[in-house]
C-alpha cells in the first residue's frame, strides 16, 4: 500500500471503531455487553491499521519511533 491507502485504511478503521464503541456504550448510563466482541475487533483493526502507517512513515524517513512521537507533538 502506499502512503495514501495506509491513511484512508486508518480514517475507515477509526470509522468502523467509533460505530462500534457508540453501540458498546450507547451514552453515560449504558454499556450493552452484546456489541463487546465486536469494538474489540474493530479496535484490534484500528490498531493494525495504524501500526502500517506508523511503521511506513518511519521507515520512508529513517526515523524511530520515538523520533515520529516527538514530532507529533510539536
Amino acid at each position: 500500500m502506499d502512503a495514501k491507502q495506509l491513511v484512508e485504511a486508518v480514517r475507515v478503521a477509526a470509522r468502523r471503531h467509533n460505530k462500534s464503541w457508540e453501540n458498546l456504550v450507547p451514552d453515560e448510563f449504558r454499556v450493552d455487553f452484546a456489541h463487546e466482541e465486536a469494538e474489540e475487533l474493530a479496535y484490534a483493526e484500528m490498531a493494525a491499521a495504524k501500526r502500517a502507517l506508523r511503521d511506513h512513515i518511519c521507515e520512508t524517513y529513517g526515523l524511530t519511533i520515538r523520533e515520529l512521537a516527538s514530532l507529533a507533538m510539536l
